[in-house]
Parts: structure tokens; C-alpha cells; sequence
């Protein structure tokens, strides 16, 4: 298992409490994966999770982006505006 540090952001922090979290993912983990045991461990996202962006190193990436070890990942809901 490895440890990925997820930054939370906007209201994400509100409902977590907290504004990162640790989650603790096999080698070779997808960001679906992370996504999933953030639902699990975290029920309050599951109706956001789908809308949410991921970004890793600063870079927006799609659910079958593959985790290495020391990435950064972000998650970041839409932003709206007009």
C-alpha cells in the first residue's frame, strides 16, 4: 500500500472537515480508484465525486491516470460562472 495526500478544495473542505486527507491506495491505483475510497471513507462526497476535477502535479487528469509514488493530487469541484 502507499499513502496519496489529497488536497481538498472550496466546499469539499467544509463537508471532510479538514482541507487534505491521507488515503492509503495499492500500487498502481487509478484516480477512479482514489475517487471511490474517497466515497468510501468520506459517504458526504458521493453525490459530488463524479463532478469533481482531479488534478495531479498541478495537471488536470482523467480517471485511468495511474498514481505514482510522491504525486500531488488535488480534487476540485466545477466552478460555475457567468
Amino acid at each position: 500500500m502507499r499513502t496519496v495526500n489529497v488536497k481538498l478544495f472550496a466546499g469539499l473542505q467544509a463537508l471532510v472537515g479538514k482541507p487534505a486527507v491521507e488515503l492509503a491506495l495499492p500500487p498502481g491505483a487509478t484516480i477512479g480508484q482514489l475517487r471511490d475510497k474517497m466515497v468510501e471513507e468520506y459517504p458526504v462526497l458521493e453525490a459530488f465525486i463524479s463532478t469533481l476535477v482531479c488534478s495531479v502535479n498541478e495537471e488536470m487528469v482523467e480517471s485511468d491516470h495511474v498514481l505514482a509514488d510522491g504525486e500531488k493530487v488535488e480534487l476540485i469541484p466545477p466552478i460555475a460562472g457567468g
